[in-house]
This record gives C-alpha cells, structure tokens and sequence, in this order.
C-alpha cells in the first residue's frame, strides 16, 4: 500500500456512500427486522434470518441490473419486496399490495439509522483537518441518501453530493463521473474514487480517467483488478493513503 500524498488543494476525494462510509448491510439488517417484527412476516417466513437472506439476495441481484441501466427504479422498488414475498408462498395480489407499504416503511427506517462503517468518522474528521475536499457519488434513492447523512451527522463533511436517482445515471456511465467532475469545478485537478462495489465506483472511475481505492471492508479481492487501483481492507488504511509531504502532489 503506498502513500498517496494528496496535496489537498489539487485533489477531489470522492466516496460511495453505501458500505463505503454509512453502514448499509448492517443498518439494513436491522430494519428488516423491525419489519419482520411488525408487518408480521413470520406469515411467509418463519425466521428474520430467512427472510433477511431471501431480501438481500433479490435486492442485490436487481441493484446489479439497476446499474447496468437494465431496469427502473420503479422496478427495483417494487421487485425487492414482491418477490421475496412470492418465494414466501403469498400470491401476486397480496405481494405487490404488500410491496408498496414495505417500501416506503423501509425507506423512512432506513433513513433513521445511523450505523457507519468502522473507522469512517475518524476518517472524514481526519481528512477534513488536512483541508481535502469531499464529495459522495451514489446511486442511492434521493428519498433516503441524504436522510442517512442527516440521521448519522456526516453531511457536513461533504462539499458535493451526486445522485444517480437526481441525474438519471447510474454508475459506472461515465457521463455519471463527468458531471460530478463538472458539479465540483474539478476538471483540473485530481479526483480520486473510494469505494466498496468494484463494478460500479472502480470500474466507473477508472473509465472516467479518475484514480481509485478499493474498499473491501476486510473481504480481500473478489474479482480480478484492471488498471491501477489501490486496495485497502479498512478505513484507517484509507486513511494513511493521504498523508501529507512538503510540495508533493499526487
């Protein structure tokens, strides 16, 4: 792992929000059981577990084709909730009916929780003392994104915030990075992608002629790396990237 030495006045740091920064997997886990719990569940599933695992299952096979631009948001929305439900035994009626409340229960619970990935706090705290400018780049829904920066107290870290869900792109399109760059005024300097998802912010920033970190959030490479990317298990390994030298540049 080598050190960056981002001078900060000639370098953009941009994070995914999701599993990067917020802990999605984790704060998601929890809503799912307070919906187990209180939309009563257990009448298709008869465990949280099982019901948690058939979600996420559904939910990240669809968010893989609402970033390859192969389905809407409407879709995704829908299908999540729907079709874990038909695996649980309920009829099509009664699962699209359900689908809709689920949905925006879940929205509003997953907005309220403020769980962040281990060691981001002190990360934004210290990259923010050396002077970087931040921004998020997310494919996230609008209705939650910037409620999960409120609820857990990071929005302020961030200079710019771009959502797919606002723009009608979706990582990794390059257009999607280029209007980030255009959003920030950073034609001219280096913009540097941190991420957990290969696919979307790796793959995507690269292709844009960003540099790029590989979060693996300690699950080591899981697919075969193109092009220079750094690769870092935690946070606190993000963070010694970024040390500072006199007069160095990135």
């Amino acid at each position: 792992m080598k050190p960056y030495f981002a001078n900060p006045a000639q370098s953009m740091l941009w994070f995914d929000l999701d599993d990067t920064i917020w802990a999605m997997t984790d704060n998601s886990v929890v809503c799912l059981r307070e919906l187990y719990d209180s939309q009563r569940l257990d009448r298709w599933f008869a465990t949280p577990e099982e019901w948690d695992e058939v979600y996420h299952r559904i939910n990240h096979e669809l968010w893989s084709q609402y970033s390859r631009a192969e389905i809407s948001r409407d879709f995704l929305r829908t299908e999540r909730f729907a079709r874990p439900l038909r695996i649980g035994g309920a009829s099509d009626e009664e699962a699209l009916e359900m689908s809709k409340a689920l949905d925006k229960l879940y929205l509003e619970l997953l907005g309220s929780k403020t769980a962040l990935i281990d060691g981001a706090r002190e990360l934004l705290d210290a990259l923010s003392e050396r002077g970087y400018r931040m921004g998020i780049v997310t494919n996230g829904f609008r209705e939650v994104q910037y409620n999960k920066m409120k609820s857990s107290d990071i929005e302020k870290y961030f200079d710019v915030v771009v959502l797919s869900d606002e723009i009608g792109i979706n990582k990794p399109d390059r257009r999607f990075f280029d209007y980030a760059v255009s959003k920030a005024s950073t034609e001219h300097i280096n913009n540097i992608m941190i991420g957990d998802n290969y696919a979307t912010d790796i793959v995507g920033a690269l292709g844009a002629g960003w540099e790029a970190v590989w979060f693996t959030g300690g699950k080591g490479k899981t697919t075969e790396i193109e092009g220079s990317v750094t690769v870092c298990d935690t946070l606190a390994e993000v963070e010694k990237l970024f040390k500072q030298e006199p007069d160095s540049t990135f």
